[in-house]
């Protein structure tokens, strides 16, 4: 679907569908350095420039983006783990669960998000 649809509507070419599938597959592992510069700087081992130049270096994000990134860990402070953090252990939970099944995918997916959880909920202990 989203090769054969999305990209066309996009105006991309919808065969360097795997190619940029690649990319942010590369990129969505870039964003655990942000966790980490989260973590360094509201534990007060580095200062918000350093954390900006952390993400820059390690985020590889630009400078004003990075300066971005450190107002919203100002602002929203160790929360800013659980977009990636918690997309992996949601992921990790339903694929440990239902395989390859779409519809149990789906199913788990419902489930979980219907029941209270806490993190560790979601890992093999």
């Amino acid at each position: 679907f989203e090769r054969d649809v999305l990209y066309p509507l996009a105006g991309l070419d919808p065969a360097r569908a795997a190619d940029y599938a690649a990319v942010q597959e590369r990129v969505a592992r870039l964003s655990y350095a942000g966790n980490e510069a989260a973590r360094r700087y509201l534990n007060g081992e580095i200062d918000a420039d350093a954390a900006a130049r952390f993400l820059t270096t390690y985020a590889l994000m630009t400078p004003e983006r990075a300066r971005q990134r450190v107002r919203f860990i100002d602002t929203y402070r160790s929360y800013v783990i659980n977009y990636n953090l918690g997309q992996d252990l949601v992921r990790a939970y339903v694929e440990a669960r239902a395989g390859d099944d779409p519809d149990r995918r789906w199913a788990v997916f419902a489930e979980l998000l219907s029941s209270p959880r806490l993190p560790s909920d979601l890992t093999d202990r």
